[in-house]
C-alpha cells in the first residue's frame, strides 16, 4: 500500500534535521577532529558561507561549541574538505 493512499493521520513524518554525532570528551582533546566550517576549503571567510552552498551558521566554531558544551554532541559536516 502507497503512503499516499493512507489516512492522513496514520502517515509517518519525516523529520530532517542537522546530525549531531556524540564525541566523547578525550577525543575531542587528544585528536585532531576537524568539526568547524572554519576549518573547511570550501568555507568563505569575507561572506561567513559554504561555497558548496551549504548552511554554515550552525557549523562555525562558536556554535559548535556551544552546542558540545550543552548535548555532547557535534553537527559534523559530511562534506568538509580538509587543507
Amino acid at each position: 500500500m502507497s503512503i499516499f493512499n493512507q489516512n492522513p493521520s496514520k502517515r509517518i513524518k519525516i523529520r530532517r534535521d542537522i546530525i549531531r554525532d556524540r564525541v566523547h570528551p578525550k577525543d575531542l582533546r587528544q585528536l585532531n577532529i576537524q568539526y568547524a566550517c572554519e576549518q573547511c576549503s570550501f568555507f568563505d571567510f569575507d561572506g561567513q558561507s559554504c561555497t558548496m552552498g551549504f548552511v554554515a551558521k550552525l557549523h562555525l566554531e562558536g556554535e559548535q561549541k556551544k552546542l558540545y558544551e550543552r548535548t555532547g554532541r557535534m553537527a559534523i559536516c559530511r562534506f568538509m574538505e580538509i587543507d
